[in-house]
């Protein structure tokens, strides 16, 4: 019996950068959809469901943190594994989006091994 592929939703204001995530996840049999924003991204969120969010900190129109909480706030989504991606270097960022809820913190620029880790350590059973 064959698994259903991992559903990642890869939410960044930088074209560059999502053409990457989705490069290296893809590489894992994942299906992608992305989302420019926190905004579009909600819109997606609320057509389909996904195992794991890429979310970018730094965006126009609604931020990586407000969208971290509405994701957390819908039972829906409780099972969505949700990673950080960012350029923000504090130690109180990071310690402030997994209070939010963030499984994982990334920082760029990010390496293809980067996103392997994250799917690794999120999705161990679908290893080998």
């Amino acid at each position: 019996m064959t698994r259903a592929p991992l559903r990642i939703l890869i939410v960044e204001d930088s074209t560059a950068m999502r053409q990457l995530l989705a490069l290296a996840v893809k590489k894992h049999g994942a299906e992608v959809a992305e989302a420019p924003d926190g905004l579009a991204a909600l819109k997606v969120l609320s057509q389909q469901t996904f195992d794991l969010m890429f979310v970018d900190l730094n965006m126009p129109i609604l931020d990586g943190m407000k969208l971290i909480q509405k994701v957390r706030g819908d039972a829906n989504m409780k099972d969505t594994r949700i990673c950080v991606v960012t350029t923000e270097s504090a130690q109180a960022t990071e310690e402030h989006a997994r209070a939010l809820g963030a499984d994982f913190f990334l920082r760029k620029p990010v390496a293809r091994r980067d996103v392997e880790r994250v799917l690794l350590e999120a999705f161990p059973a679908r290893q080998g």
